[in-house]
């Protein structure tokens, strides 16, 4: 008998004898009669409970017994009800009543801080104690995304509409509905483990095909210094350079003082909250929150609610709603997440509740603590504490821990570590299983748009069956004209790739393109890729080219391996490259300046080559890789017919050799080379973080360098290089990131053809280049060296600046920024800089600079470019 079918049939047998327990259901209303979404269930004494669903109708299993039930939800006071269990669901509709806040007169007066800042500071100070005071907690949760196309405006109907929905299967107006029952394991520092038990959904094929079966629970922390991605947590060590807090009150519950505070955006933006949070008083935990921000798209919102396990608050129940309109698109996503079951255990020395004195408010009590050492092993046992004093007891605290994981053999670099599973039954859960599970009843809306998904499946079934046959990819048509990707064996569930691939791209695609040296060309390729897991990968690929003006085939093999940490590449063929091997001009933005401009800023030369790379990441701090090449070269000149489609008379096209200041001779290309890279990257304060497994390096904030050596040999025109780079991003508080990039470098071994100079990448179109090491307004060639040299490029991205003073524009979407890049090249007593200014967003799409350049000192011009959103 089969295995699974035994498993499968058990658990119905299972979880059907279960589903004749008992339980309560109902309803939860205000006062007014309205509906409170997602209000939390949980059951006294006990880590079982649930939530009410989008239209406050709830459903909880429960054993035969007498049962105190607690009913939440935000702003709304607590009710307590005893029920008694039977056999069947007994219906219990509750009421809750608005909480009605207190506000303590006493503690404002006009020159007083308003009293949430103590609150806050107090909060803040213990917030990193509220995640380390868990070593391990395993909870089950239901996790649940409900999403609908609402609207698409007729002209993106028009030019995209029937693409979209061939590529997705998303119907406008038809609800979409993902749930997953997923258990959760967590462990110090940060080690989460999740396993999905079961998931169902009624999207459409086509995405369940690309991997879309389950969702996953949200690890978001407001404790923590970011929450929700780059948003900075209203309990961040920074929070009081980003917000504004207003004390609106007190409540009391079970005994408790929960502080209201509203949190006000110091500056209105993408990276900040808005909304209340609730804190309880002496402990400064997080009772409830309900947030909001904005970005270029959409509205979003988030309410968390919290109940006390072990004496520690643990978040019950999350909601997340987004509704956007982009590019014409409108609709919403709603994400619900209940957990419960949850099994805690505590570190008591950061589990404790010291009396906390805020230096700035207790001046007194803080003077008379000034003297008093902190021990790591007894400070929180003082009836009193600074904050500074918590800050230290961190500090030694977290040493300590580090010297204890270390003896005790653990990865100390380890800084994060997620591990997904899926269960080999989660598709074939039963019914009964979910009605026991879920016990977040399915709203109406949520029930017709499963019922419209089965019609559909239904409809297509035959389709479907077709196209799967031996799990074949289906050829068409117009496949032969755009291109496509086929795919083949069974799409992995948890990574989201399949086994094998072919990636064919039409030479149709590039149709219209054309340079002086080749005239129109087309170039396809094909690319052959096998998988496993993501440990491992390899490719076969191929790109042909043909250059009608020079009745030339141009052609390249190469073959790609990647396994663990370590790659291997061999590259073969005749082609065509540009002299600068960075590609700073693209075939499109070189094909219309040449066509309409009669501008042929692109320079090219062909070689017959051979190269192999290999690369090593060897820990989360150094990387090196390692490349030979041999090439013959050949120069190429400009077609002596080609023409422009616009006739510029006074224009000609320049020589395909470039103009430069330092070759005076006719070595442009050199015949015959062996050329080696080797290149060491060093993050010497990079930590480590873990996918299944699988390590990746953090490195957000750190510096990065390298040291790169590159050797020309086997020819006359031997040569060398060394180049040493520091890059390194910058957090600034309140002005955003600032990104730095140097560059130093020069010749050993002086080279005697241009094509082995140092090049940089200029610009001199009206498009900017997407590279950050990138000039503005810098010749391409001109200044290309076989000598010294130092670049450096800066860019500082605001969160608020000059337009985005203004709200209405920073909401819309504008962000600016100001840049400097400087280049010195000793040998032609030359020093370049450019500064400007830019602001991108603008329609959602582009953004304009303005960058004005100086040459020893001298005012050169003033440019203006187009850069568009990536």
């Amino acid at each position: 008998m089969n295995k699974n079918f035994l498993l499968t049939t058990i658990n119905i047998l299972f979880f059907t004898v279960c589903s004749f327990a008992g339980g309560i259901k109902g309803s939860i209303k205000n006062t007014k009669g309205e509906q409170l979404s997602y209000a939390s269930i949980v059951v006294k004494g006990s880590s079982k409970g649930t939530m009410a669903n989008d239209e406050g109708k709830y459903e909880l299993a429960l054993e035969k017994g007498i049962h105190v039930i607690i009913f939440q939800y935000l702003s709304h006071k607590n009710l307590e009800k005893t029920v008694v269990v039977d056999n069947d669901y007994t219906t219990l509709d509750v009421v809750l009543e608005e909480q009605s806040v207190a506000l303590n007169e006493v503690k404002f007066s006009a020159k007083a801080e308003d009293p949430a800042y103590t609150i806050m500071r107090k909060t803040i100070s213990m917030a990193r104690f509220k995640i380390l005071e868990l070593n391990t907690y395993t909870a089950r949760t239901y996790v649940k995304g409900t999403a609908q196309v609402k609207e698409v405006s007729g002209l993106v109907k028009m030019l995209a509409g029937k693409k979209i929905e061939q590529e997705t299967g998303i119907k406008i107006g038809q609800v979409y509905v993902i749930e997953s029952i997923n258990d959760i394991n967590f462990k110090q520092p940060s080690t989460i483990k999740e396993k999905v038990v079961s998931a169902r959904n009624n999207l459409p094929k086509k995405l369940q095909d690309q991997g879309a079966n389950f969702i996953t629970v949200a690890r978001t922390n407001f404790y923590s210094s970011k929450a929700f991605g780059d948003l900075i947590s209203p309990l961040s060590p920074y929070a009081l350079a980003y917000y504004k807090f207003s004390y609106e009150g007190d409540f009391r519950e079970n005994g408790l003082t929960i502080n209201k505070i509203r949190v006000t955006p110091k500056s209105q933006g993408e990276n900040v909250f808005s909304g209340i949070i609730n804190i309880i008083e002496d402990s400064w935990y997080i009772h409830s929150l309900d947030l909001k921000f904005s970005d270029d798209n959409s509205q979003n919102s988030i309410k968390i609610l919290y109940s006390p396990f072990n004496d520690v608050w643990m978040p019950v129940s999350y909601n997340f709603r987004t509704d956007f309109d982009a590019f014409g698109v409108g609709g919403f996503f709603n994400y619900v997440t209940n957990v419960r079951n949850y099994a805690i255990s505590l570190n008591e020395k950061y589990h404790q509740r010291p009396v906390v004195i805020d230096e700035k408010i207790d001046k007194a009590e803080a003077t008379s603590l000034k003297g008093e050492k902190v021990n790591a092993k007894t400070a929180l046992q003082q009836k009193q504490i600074t904050r500074k004093q918590l800050e230290k007891f961190l500090k030694e605290s977290q040493k300590e821990d580090k010297k204890e994981r270390k003896a005790k053999g653990d990865d100390v670099a380890l800084a994060r570590s997620y591990n997904i599973e899926i269960d080999t039954l989660y598709k074939k859960r039963s019914a009964d299983f979910w009605n026991q599970e879920r016990q977040v009843p399915l709203t109406d809306f949520e029930i017709k748009g499963y019922a419209q998904a089965d019609s559909i499946t239904k409809v297509n079934a035959a389709q479907y069956k077709k196209d799967s046959i031996k799990n074949l990819p289906v050829f068409k048509i117009p496949h032969l004209l755009f291109g496509n990707t086929y795919h083949y064996g069974k799409r992995d569930e948890l990574y989201g790739f399949y086994p094998r691939s072919l990636t064919y791209t039409s030479p149709i695609m590039e149709l219209g393109n054309a340079n002086t040296v080749d005239g129109y060309y087309l170039q396809g390729s094909l690319k052959y890729e096998t998988r496993e897991k993501r440990t491992k990968r390899t490719s076969l690929y191929s790109d042909l080219r043909y250059a009608f003006g020079r009745k030339q085939f141009n052609w390249n093999l190469g073959y790609f391996y990647l396994k663990d940490y370590h790659s291997f590449e061999i590259k073969t063929g005749r082609y065509i490259q540009q002299f600068n091997d960075s590609n700073p001009m693209s075939s499109m933005i070189n094909t219309l300046y040449t066509m309409l401009a009669k501008e042929n800023y692109m320079k090219l030369y062909e070689k017959d080559f051979i190269n192999l790379e290999y690369r090593n990441r060897f820990s989360q701090v150094l990387t090196g890789a390692f490349t030979v090449g041999y090439s013959k070269n050949r120069e190429l000149q400009n077609l002596p017919d080609f023409k422009s489609w616009i006739n510029r008379s006074e224009r000609e096209f320049l020589p395909n050799q470039p103009d430069n200041v330092e070759n005076k001779t006719a070595n442009f290309v050199n015949p015959e080379l062996l050329i080696t890279d080797i290149e060491l990257t060093i993050r010497p304060f990079a930590k480590k973080g873990e996918f299944n497994g699988r390590e990746y390096t953090i490195n957000r904030g750190n510096p990065i360098f390298k040291v790169k050596s590159t050797n020309g040999l086997f020819s006359e025109g031997n040569f060398s290089r060394l180049q040493g780079s520091y890059e390194q991003i910058f957090e600034i508080e309140k002005l955003g990131d600032l990104h730095v990039l140097a560059n130093y470098g020069g010749y050993l071994k002086t080279p005697i053809y241009f094509s082995d100079y140092r090049h940089f990448n200029g610009n001199q179109t009206i498009l900017r280049s997407f590279k950050f090491d990138a000039f503005r307004n810098l010749e391409y060639y001109l200044h290309s060296t076989k000598g010294n040299y130092f670049e450096v490029f800066a860019a500082n991205d605001f969160q608020k600046f000059l337009l985005t003073q203004i709200t209405p524009l920073r909401l819309y979407g504008l962000k600016e920024s100001i840049f400097a890049n400087y280049l010195n090249v000793p040998n032609q007593n030359f020093n370049y800089l450019e500064v400007g200014y830019g602001i991108s967003g603008i329609g959602k799409i582009f953004g304009l600079e303005v960058v004005g350049n100086f040459v020893n000192g001298q005012y050169g011009a003033t440019a203006l470019r187009i850069k568009f959103n990536r």
